[in-house]
């Protein structure tokens, strides 16, 4: 497989990859502690802990898998009146606000995590550094403002072509 394609799948499918991956796994892990519960008569102490950081991790992740596919919920009333021009210029800007609002939290977060690690806090049932569960909206709003920057790039190149045409 050349380089190019393997770019192109890791570009178009890398989220999607990894929360597909992390909810299968918690919904196995909720399968296993229902069949524990009620047909052996005991429960998993670990698997509903799991199941929620994994949760965690796929909300985070989910984030930048819908910008990159454009899917987040937004009121276009204002905008639907504009030129394209003006439009694609608003949701520039947009894109940039919800950046500016990413590297907040990522810089936020990276405070929380360090601590985190520093202290060496430990998960209850697990006993897994809880620094990797607040890793979550850190990688997650990381991969989010790679995808905005995508966005603002194609949203330039369609205004480009409206401009020239």
């Amino acid at each position: 497989m050349s380089g190019h394609i393997m770019i192109k799948l890791i570009n178009e499918h890398f989220e999607e990859a990894i929360i597909v991956l992390l909810m299968a796994t918690m919904s196995l892990l909720i399968g296993l502690q229902i069949f524990m519960r009620y047909v052996m008569g005991a429960s998993l102490s670990w698997s509903e802990e799991l199941a929620r950081y994994l949760f965690i991790w796929a909300t985070y992740l989910g984030i930048s898998y819908a910008v990159r596919l454009d899917a987040h919920i937004r009121v276009t009333m204002l905008t639907d009146v504009l030129p394209m021009g003006g439009r694609i210029m608003v949701r520039i800007l947009t894109h940039l606000i919800f950046g500016a609002f990413a590297l907040y939290v990522m810089y936020q977060g990276w405070f929380m995590v360090e601590k985190t690690f520093r202290f060496g806090q430990k998960s209850a049932s697990l006993g897994i550094p809880m620094g990797i569960v607040y890793l979550a909206p850190l990688t997650g709003f990381g991969l989010t403002v790679l995808r905005l920057i995508q966005r603002i790039f194609l949203d330039l190149r369609i205004y480009r072509a409206e401009v020239r045409s």
